[in-house]
């Protein structure tokens, strides 16, 4: 471990225990070394993989020949840092590729560059935007927007890269005409050539998404959405990507948002940057917690967001008036752990889509029983988080975060009395039908209650 790790760790601790306390960030660091063993393996693991990929041949062709626009906003970027990312376009398997760059930098590193792969025939679809002022990220990403030529863009930075099929594997996910796609991530640190932190992502789910933009990288939409958009807000600046990806899923329907289920985005963490340490940019997380206001006034929600615990993730908390009748599930046995946790789940309701809402269960030590359920290849009944401590976080900390889940708790839960008509013994059975009737089903963790026998 180097220094700069060392002190890495330090100010992230010292941060971490002001905003949280000495209990809090105990708990913290258990889950850390547990991360930081997990880290180790995937390094060696993902090195591999990208070195065997980079000797990939040329795709074959696909029946909807999709050209991508590569939108790339720069601004000074370190000289290597940007030719690692210009060679990782290069090598992409998937050729109807239009590199977009709006230059708001002060040298001429970056047009040197890409003039240099132009000429060498490596890559021969570039458009090189000089801009006479730096607008910011959101204006300069607009500049490349108005250039773009392609049936999708796709959001770069400016020093990350791509594994050599990023586009090969995402062209194919929109073969049946999405209009939005999105892989997987990691980190690296190029100094160590370590690749780390793997962000896994679930399939589209709205209610992570209002708790963190865990979509980020890479995001591909259809030009004509994202033009219809209006495009990138230089209000959200440091949260812009979060709030137009917001907009955008606002322009299509949840099926025809594809998850691909591969790390084929790295993102470059270097000294200042927000993916190697969160404390680098607090601006950026308030103007996350602004983006979610904006889409609470959007949709003419009344809701209150919060920062937690974990820098970039939020909680959204609803305060309507008027909410639609509700059933209440509950086990006898259980104990709520706060007196307005029924009033918490209702308020749910004022969001229209929303047909359940559940909450987390717990054993009498603490253990979790129930924060959601899902389904293996199987078809059989998994819970999510199941036996955790209930004061973990979990992985990219989602055991904390509000979100959709295929069912919850029917011991403790909420139901709009409408929806009642599709209860049934089996919680699966009975959200499944109140999915398929068009809502969704939330969990909300933060809502506990205990068994006391």
């Amino acid at each position: 471990m180097n220094l700069r790790t060392i002190e890495n760790i330090y100010s992230k601790t010292k941060s971490y225990i002001q905003r949280n306390g000495v209990a809090e960030t105990a708990v913290r660091s258990v889950e850390g070394f547990k991360e930081a063993a997990d880290n180790l393996l995937y390094a060696s693991e993902a090195r591999k993989r990208e070195a065997s990929k980079r000797s990939l041949p040329e795709c074959g062709a696909f029946e909807k020949n999709i050209r991508f626009s590569l939108l790339i906003p720069t601004y000074d970027p370190d000289p290597d840092d940007f030719d690692f990312l210009m060679r990782s376009i290069a090598e992409q398997t998937y050729k109807n590729l239009e590199i977009v760059i709006a230059d708001a930098g002060k040298t001429d590193n970056v047009e040197n560059c890409a003039q240099g792969y132009k000429d060498s025939g490596k890559l021969s679809d570039i458009i090189y935007i000089r801009l006479e002022e730096n607008k910011g990220i959101s204006g300069n990403t607009n500049e490349a927007l108005k250039a773009a030529t392609g049936d999708y863009v796709a959001l770069i930075d400016h020093d990350d890269f791509l594994s050599a099929d990023a586009f090969e594997s995402v062209a194919g996910a929109l073969q049946n005409g999405a209009d939005i796609a999105y892989t997987d991530e990691d980190k690296y640190y190029g100094p160590e050539d370590k690749y780390f932190t793997p962000n896994r992502k679930p399939d589209f789910n709205l209610d992570l998404l209002l708790s963190n933009n865990y979509i980020c990288h890479l995001f591909v939409v259809k030009r004509s959405i994202a033009l219809a958009t209006g495009g990138f807000r230089t209000e959200f600046d440091g949260a812009q990507d979060y709030d137009f990806i917001l907009r955008c899923i606002e322009q299509t329907m949840r099926e025809n948002i594809v998850h691909v289920p591969q790390i084929l985005y790295h993102w470059r963490a270097s000294d200042g940057s927000t993916a190697d340490n969160p404390e680098s940019k607090l601006y950026a997380y308030e103007s996350g917690r602004k983006v979610l206001e904006a889409w609470l006034k959007r949709h003419g929600i009344n809701g209150n967001v919060e920062h937690t615990n974990h820098r970039g993730f939020y909680r959204i908390t609803y305060s309507q008036n008027e909410i639609p009748e509700y059933k209440v599930l509950m086990d006898d046995r259980l104990i709520a752990e706060n007196d307005e946790n029924e009033k918490i789940l209702a308020s749910y309701f004022a969001r229209e889509e929303v047909g359940a809402v559940g909450a987390r269960v717990v054993g009498r030590l603490g253990n979790i029983i129930s924060s959601g359920y899902t389904t293996d290849s199987y078809g059989r009944k998994v819970p999510l988080y199941d036996k955790m401590n209930m004061h973990f976080s979990g992985y990219m900390h989602r055991a904390a975060m509000q979100q959709d889940v295929e069912a919850v708790s029917n011991k403790a839960c909420v139901v709009r009395s409408d929806l009642m008509q599709y209860y049934d013994k089996d919680p699966m059975e009975m959200f499944r039908r109140i999915r398929e009737a068009g809502y969704l089903v939330v969990v909300d963790p933060e809502v506990v209650y205990r068994f006391i026998q």
